[in-house]
């Protein structure tokens, strides 16, 4: 987790996959692979689509566990946990909205810190901007679909992502900030 120290931008970048669940390689502004994450949903839990439970296990170069996130099924809004070398720290809540995607990044208490909130979503749209606002409602980063152009994003499963966020912001909420890249891939990338 001390790689994410000193950093105030992330890429992710989703690798193809067929029936194996998702995989995403973490890496700092100047390419270092910092991170590799592995989705384990089973074989079934693929099958049942964007709406499925899963786990997401984040390892560092040396193999070493270092973030797992836990989507389980609900009826209603999404939920995810996120526990960072074994100890729960955030939890990222999925808000009901008309219009615009929601998600509320909370600490282990569940309370809120940090909201992120996503333009209206238009079918193969070109980059959208997903803004992260602090607690006072001040913009403080932002998580950023990138376009891959129309045939990668028609015929693939592999989306980009340029994360920024303050270089002093507790590592705990830069993995949660990593883990909700994830999910927002999930509610509304998934093909």
């Amino acid at each position: 987790m001390e790689q994410l120290l000193g950093l105030n931008a992330l890429h992710v970048h989703q690798k193809h996959t067929v029936f194996v669940g998702n995989k995403y390689v973490v890496s700092s502004p100047s390419g270092e692979v910092l991170f590799y994450a592995k989705e384990d949903a089973g074989f079934l839990g693929v099958t049942r689509g964007k709406n499925r439970s899963f786990y997401i296990d984040i390892f560092d170069t040396q193999d070493k566990l270092v973030i797992r996130l836990r989507r389980p099924f609900t009826y209603g809004p999404d939920k995810m946990d996120v526990t960072v070398n074994g100890v729960l720290t955030s939890v990222v809540r999925q808000e009901r909205t008309l219009m615009k995607p929601v998600l509320n990044i909370n600490n282990a208490n569940d309370q809120h810190v940090l909201r992120v909130k996503g333009p209206i979503r238009v079918p193969f749209q070109g980059s959208a901007d997903y803004e992260i606002f602090s607690s006072n409602k001040t913009r403080i980063g932002s998580i950023q679909k990138q376009w891959g152009g129309f045939w990668r994003e028609a015929f693939s499963y592999a989306d980009n992502f340029q994360l920024t966020f303050p270089e002093d912001l507790d590592v705990c909420f830069k993995a949660a900030i990593i883990g909700t890249t994830f999910l927002i891939d999930f509610l509304y990338y998934e093909k």
